[in-house]
């Protein structure tokens, strides 16, 4: 989970800071009523609807769809749902997951997949999230991994704890650690291909690699926040959000990062885009921000809730969100 005021290393780890803080920041699920909330963006009319609630109310981290029509969702407590009719009709899944806290979800297609699981490990699926193997996992329980992501089959990336990158180059069978020349703990990791990606965490870290990961190299924010999730259009263009309203872009591979102007003092912690052009960012407290001209600036739509969102995904025709307490969030698309 994302992470919020920090905390003194000697009473936690620092994988259950990162999952404590932001709930220590939040004002607890404060209920929603029946969402059917008009807003007008851009002149347009737009709405967010529920369009579903885990009944067990647990909080559910992220959200994924695989051509429109397969989605999963992830949560705590080992919490797996499954669509394949659009995001209609849920399922449970996830033989193999146990109580475990999901953080992030990863699908090259419809069957194979892969999971960020606490206690510092990495699972795979074959069968579209039915049943999940562990590949990789810490020696180190408490240090733990928080995000993971593929730029083709072969190749893929997994960041956490403590500067903790590790790589592999043969689609999962194997992983080795990668020299991040950091301690703070990494938060997100995003690739524009198989040698360009970027890597953000606490501290206003925000790492680049041009060669894979064999190096990788501070980039300049003058931010000193933690960053919590990042979003990669192209080999130049990108976007990472974090506390209390950050959104930092950059549109030359990171030589410059600029921090844009917003209104809200709310921590965002998740940006998501659709193209080049339009995106969205999520965070505490029912913010949700729209964009249409590459993330210069940005306008609040109303959620109809003040729960906290952490998931956020782009289809062709929706948006979704998931948060707090098992709700579930979608947008139509102009």
């Amino acid at each position: 989970m994302p992470v919020g005021a920090q905390t003194s290393p000697t009473r936690q780890t620092s994988e259950m800071r990162m999952e404590e803080n932001v709930r220590g920041r939040i004002w607890k699920h404060l209920g929603w009523s029946l969402l059917w909330v008009l807003t007008t963006v851009g002149g347009a009319e737009a709405q967010w609807v529920v369009a579903h609630t885990e009944p067990t109310k647990t909080d559910l981290n992220g959200i994924l769809f695989f051509e429109d029509r397969f989605g999963w969702m992830i949560g705590n407590k080992g919490i797996l749902q499954f669509s394949q009719d659009g995001g209609l009709a849920w399922e449970r899944l996830g033989s193999g997951l146990g109580d475990a806290n999901l953080k992030e979800i990863f699908f090259h297609n419809r069957e194979e997949g892969w999971v960020v699981v606490s206690g510092g490990r990495l699972l795979k699926t074959t069968n579209g999230g039915e049943t999940w193997t562990e590949r990789y996992r810490l020696t180190q329980p408490q240090q733990g991994f928080n995000s993971l992501t593929f730029a083709s089959r072969k190749r893929g990336w997994a960041v956490g704890t403590n500067g903790r990158i590790v790589a592999t180059t043969d689609g999962g069978s194997t992983w080795k650690e990668q020299q991040s020349g950091v301690t703070d703990d990494l938060l997100h990791v995003r690739f524009a291909n198989d040698k360009r990606g970027w890597v953000v965490g606490a501290d206003g870290i925000i790492l680049m690699t041009d060669d894979g990961g064999r190096s990788w190299d501070p980039q300049r924010t003058n931010f000193s926040g933690y960053l919590y999730r990042l979003d990669v259009r192209g080999k130049d263009q990108a976007w990472a959000v974090g506390d209390q309203g950050a959104i930092l872009r950059t549109t030359n591979g990171g030589e410059d990062w600029e921090r844009v102007a917003l209104d809200t003092p709310q921590t965002l912690v998740n940006i998501a885009f659709a193209d080049r052009n339009h995106g969205w960012a999520i965070g505490l407290k029912g913010t949700i921000l729209r964009t249409n001209d590459a993330g210069r600036t940005w306008i609040e739509q109303e959620s109809g809730s003040r729960v906290d969102y952490y998931g956020l995904t782009i289809t062709r025709t929706h948006v979704w969100v998931t948060g707090e307490a098992g709700l579930v969030l979608k947008y139509a698309r102009d």
